[in-house]
């Protein structure tokens, strides 16, 4: 009975991170650049006292991004971007580098190109600059004219698989400085945007399987228990 409930027990935490991730990739579908994440897994012995191994257990065992290229939507405005093939934008955060699939950018008052936070967007030079009034067009390589001069080009960096990335909220990433950055020679759409690479009917479908299989771990524990319950009473009864 023991071993049941150790089995079932470690089975409803995995459960209840899956449909949390699942939700998680539901709520964040529609944030363009987005990409899905997925969770490991591993079969781990359980042991009791004394260490004696009692059964084998499902354990979390992390978070993984899904890299697969979301659908990309023409947009036709100028800073609009989205990249074909590996790689990051990089913008300048508060505590350092930021990394992002998510090509919506903006030009602030003093002709910073920005993201939705409020990062400036990097170019090889530094935070890219467009003057105030002037056309904006971004070649496939990534180079950045405004008014038929080329002012930057943009830093696209990867990091194979995301590996060594740190997730922050839904699009947004940090290096980790278990993988070094490299170069990346994506190519650049102007007036286009990546949309997330969730498939929604796969992540409800996780959820009703989480759902489900979480009820069956929970009935396991509770035949335990009922079970373990009953056992005692009439263990009482007997010495009563």
């Amino acid at each position: 009975m023991i071993r049941a409930l150790y089995t079932a027990t470690s089975g409803m935490l995995v459960e209840s991170r899956r449909l949390d991730l699942a939700a998680r990739n539901l709520y964040y579908g529609q944030v363009p650049g987005y990409k899905g994440v997925g969770e490991l897994r591993a079969a781990l012995p359980a042991t009791g006292g004394g260490g004696l191994p009692l059964d084998v257990q499902t354990d979390y065992a992390g978070e993984f991004v899904n890299p697969a290229p979301g659908p990309v939507r023409p947009t036709n405005r100028p800073l609009d971007l989205a990249l074909s093939g590996e790689g990051l934008f990089v913008l300048q955060g508060p505590n350092g580098l930021v990394y992002t699939r998510d090509g919506r950018f903006y030009r602030g008052p003093d002709g910073t190109v920005r993201n939705g936070s409020d990062y400036p967007l990097l170019g090889e030079n530094g935070p890219v600059v467009i003057p105030p009034d002037a056309d904006i067009e971004v070649d496939e390589k990534g180079r950045v004219w405004a008014g038929g001069k080329q002012v930057d080009r943009l830093r696209l960096e990867a990091f194979p698989a995301y590996r060594g990335l740190l997730r922050l909220g839904g699009n947004l990433f940090v290096s980790t400085g278990a993988t070094k950055a490299v170069a990346s020679e994506a190519q650049v759409m102007q007036g286009a945007l990546e949309e997330s690479n969730v498939q929604k009917v796969e992540q409800m479908t996780r959820v009703i399987e989480s759902v489900r299989a979480f009820e069956a771990y929970q009935k396991v524990v509770q035949t335990v228990m009922e079970d373990v319950t009953g056992e005692a009473v009439r263990r009482i009864g007997r010495v009563a």
